[in-house]
């Protein structure tokens, strides 16, 4: 490796020096050479002092660069043009060095701006303060609830409640308090959580805050919108198949605006009447006594457990949405093994499940062309499985884990309530409902396909 500047100018102040001395000492023999190698003499101390300054200078070009390079960005900090002729080597170094500092301290600074976006950002109120009480840190969320503008420092809390600051300060890491703040008119239950960091040998003391009584009057209003729409869900799931037997009924008796009279109908006409006449005024009864137990919200009404025969059971559910399934052309078929299956269960409670799924077959086949329902019910030693299958759009794997978390819904209109409930009625059955789903399945010839059980 050739010599860098430094190297060369220390190398000929040295010789500088040596040849200096031996000329002295070559002199001092001689006595008529006095002034000589007093000349000589002066001239070899003036080398060696210069040699001396010349290495304070560069020890103190690089102090001040080291310092500089502490203090300064060093996208506007240069290698001193002394050093940068001395030593070349060292000049590549500090390149080398200030870009890994650039590197870093632009990585330092996207995660204080990405901090700073997450405190901002957050609903809850933040505070940070160090042992003198100073503010390092107010978010917008504490501004707001407290309703100021700025905190300096945290004592400054007592002009919005006297012993506010006191009762934060004084507060241990990972405690909880309920606090009544009083800001202006208004009072606020404020949930205060505290915590500590120590940063750089000085303890920062942060503090979170949110107004616990507005988030429970939100909470509040949001679930009486939710009790409403759980009630309207349920009802427009039995008054739909109501209205649809009641316009079969009006459509029997009557021709255009005019009446038939009574030697009109037939045999078929009387029975069909009657039929959903029975239907209507069953489900009419079972709405009602829902409705009447529902009314307490909190708790689904106590199972009346009674002997249910399986296929009369489902049969007259079916026949509830024989209008839709009409209309619709939906092929649906029951089948019960044993024919003759009986079982205990709260047939209100457990109708109203069936009525759900029913319903959520009907509308996933909208848009199939050949659509179909399968309905199976299969007794086994003391055990019952009812299946519900449809050939529909089937249920997106993204949304798999969420049908059954109340208030869940995909639908505009939808309370996202049918399932929840169906699960909680099963578990109270001590039973279980569960599903399988593919929208690359194939059932019946055609891709798609759900299938929901009930297993008792």
């Amino acid at each position: 490796m050739e010599f860098n500047r430094f190297s060369i100018q220390i190398i000929l102040r040295v010789i500088l020096i040596f040849l200096t001395l031996l000329v002295v000492v070559y002199f001092i023999p001689q006595s008529n050479r006095v002034v000589t190698v007093l000349f000589f003499i002066i001239l070899a101390i003036f080398q060696v002092v210069a040699l001396i300054q010349y290495g304070n200078k560069i020890n103190r070009d690089f102090a001040r660069f080291l310092i500089e390079l502490k203090e300064k960005d060093t996208s506007e900090l240069y290698f001193p043009e002394s050093l940068q002729k001395s030593f070349k080597d060292l000049n590549y170094s500090f390149q080398q060095i200030s870009n890994e500092i650039k590197k870093t301290r632009l990585e330092k600074l996207s995660q204080e701006q990405y901090l700073g976006y997450i405190i901002e950002n957050i609903s809850d109120g933040l505070i940070s303060f160090d042992e003198e009480g100073q503010v390092r840190i107010i978010n917008s969320a504490a501004k707001n609830l407290l309703q100021i503008k700025f905190l300096n420092n945290i004592w400054e809390l007592d002009k919005i409640q006297d012993g506010l600051a006191k009762s934060i300060v004084l507060s241990r890491p990972g405690q909880k308090k309920l606090s009544k703040v009083f800001i202006g008119k208004t009072v606020s239950d404020f949930l205060f959580r505290f915590s500590e960091v120590k940063i750089e040998g000085q303890i920062i003391k942060i503090v979170t805050f949110h107004d616990l009584k507005k988030q429970l009057d939100e909470k509040e209003i949001s679930t009486w919108k939710k009790l409403i729409r759980v009630l309207t869900h349920e009802m427009m799931n039995s008054l739909t198949p109501i209205t649809t037997l009641s316009v079969a009924v009006r459509r029997i008796l009557k021709n255009g605006d005019e009446l038939k009279l009574l030697k009109e109908l037939n045999d078929e006409d009387l029975k069909d009447i009657n039929k959903n006449n029975e239907t209507i005024e069953d489900r009419s009864k079972g709405l009602l006594n829902f409705i009447s137990q529902y009314r307490q919200i909190t708790k689904i009404p106590e199972l009346q457990i009674e002997e249910v025969q399986i296929k009369e059971f489902i049969d007259s559910i079916v026949h509830l949405f024989s209008e839709t399934l009409k209309e619709k052309q939906i092929d649906i078929q029951v089948k019960v093994s044993p024919l003759e299956l009986n079982y205990s269960f709260d047939r209100k409670l457990i109708e109203q499940v069936i009525i759900n799924l029913i319903k959520n077959s009907i509308e996933a086949l909208d848009t199939i062309l050949e659509k179909k329902i399968n309905i199976v019910a299969r007794g086994l030693n003391k055990s019952l499985e009812i299946s519900i299958q449809d050939n529909g759009c089937g249920i997106r794997d993204e949304i798999k884990d969420d049908i059954f978390i109340p208030f869940f819904t995909t639908k505009d209109q939808g309370s996202g309530i049918g399932l929840s409930l169906s699960k909680e009625i099963m578990q109270k059955h001590e039973g279980e409902i569960y599903f399988k789903s593919d929208i690359n399945n194939s059932f019946n010839g055609t891709k798609g396909g759900t299938t929901f059980y009930l297993k008792f």
